[in-house]
């Protein structure tokens, strides 16, 4: 089963797309959450790279579009959906809208601010060809395990720190027990 979800995965970070609506009907909910979160990340690293090179709006374009993608999301779980469609839409939303609250607080847009590396980020390593999750100085193995499409609260400050604490004292805990709840 994890060799499927991961391949599942892969896929769906490789056809990531601008209808990520449609996009997400496409998926499971984890291979949604996995390959949002790698775009994401990959989105704010960009942003970061346009500024230093001098793009100063970089980050207010970005944040504009975090809104249009999150006004989009909420236009369309307002439509008719099944229950699992309207479970996934409502749980990217809910860590769509703490991105866009992390992209709104930077000061200054920079790879090795704190600010960022305290996020947990993922991305797709070409080698050895898999999705990993950092935080600070932890780097994790995603896992692949299958859980379902668990519900989701608002993700607070004490959330981010939760998950810091975790991250960086107890970096063997987070491949079994939360690769695919994030």
């Amino acid at each position: 089963m994890r060799r499927t979800n991961r391949l599942l995965t892969k896929e769906a970070i490789f056809r990531y797309c601008e209808d990520r609506i449609d996009w997400m009907l496409l998926y499971q909910g984890m291979m949604v959450l996995a390959a949002n979160q790698v775009w994401w990340t990959w989105e704010v690293e960009d942003v970061f790279r346009k500024v230093k090179k001098g793009e100063k709006q970089a980050m207010k374009l970005y944040a504009k579009k975090m809104h249009k993608q999150i006004d989009d999301l909420v236009t369309r779980i307002t439509m008719p959906l099944s229950k699992n469609d309207r479970k996934k839409y409502n749980t990217v939303l809910i860590i769509d809208v703490h991105a866009r609250d992390i992209v709104d607080t930077f000061k200054i847009p920079n790879a090795q601010e704190f600010e960022w590396e305290s996020q947990l980020r993922f991305y797709w390593d070409r080698e050895p060809d898999e999705l990993n999750v950092r935080q600070c100085t932890g780097t994790f193995s995603y896992g692949y395990e299958y859980m379902g499409l668990n519900g989701r609260l608002v993700i607070t400050p004490l959330t981010d720190r939760i998950y810091l604490t975790l991250t960086q004292k107890q970096p063997r805990i987070w491949p079994k027990h939360w690769a695919c709840c994030v």
